[in-house]
């Protein structure tokens, strides 16, 4: 996918590995029983040392896996198990959470603070009906403009 930005967080090379890597880390978060997915989603987004070197664009982060995210998650923040969601959902708030801090060069916590996961979910219908660009302007100009 070729996008056209002008100010981007960091190399456009980098970017279809760390929404692969966010939907993984997502989708292995879901599996953790004992917490809820949106409330660790949202202290990955918020308080997460490698997300936040991402922002900045440094390469180490940016190549990091699935697992050395999950061991960057401080646990002892996350609320107990409330919601259930699906990999397809997960997915989706991953590659926007990616993409609106990738094409706004935004941080992470800031757009987590105006935007948690649980209403991120929320915009999922009817947003992922349209592609991602246009999903993204929307998603700003609602919420972090």
């Amino acid at each position: 996918m070729k996008w056209n930005f002008e100010n981007t967080a960091y190399d456009e090379l980098y970017l279809d590995g760390v929404m692969k890597v966010h939907e993984s880390l997502f989708r292995k978060l879901a599996e953790i029983k004992e917490y809820d997915i949106f409330s660790m989603i949202d202290v990955y987004m918020q308080h997460s040392e490698i997300r936040h070197k991402m922002d900045k664009g440094n390469w180490s982060a940016l190549n990091k896996g699935y697992r050395q995210l999950m061991n960057d998650v401080d646990y002892s923040l996350c609320s107990p198990k409330q919601t259930e969601s699906d990999d397809i959902l997960l997915g989706w708030i991953a590659d926007m959470y990616v993409l609106l801090q990738w094409i706004y060069n935004l941080p992470s916590a800031y757009i987590n603070m105006k935007l948690s996961s649980s209403e991120l979910a929320g915009a999922y219908n009817p947003l992922h009906e349209t592609s991602y660009k246009n999903a993204c302007e929307k998603l700003y100009h609602k919420y972090l403009r």
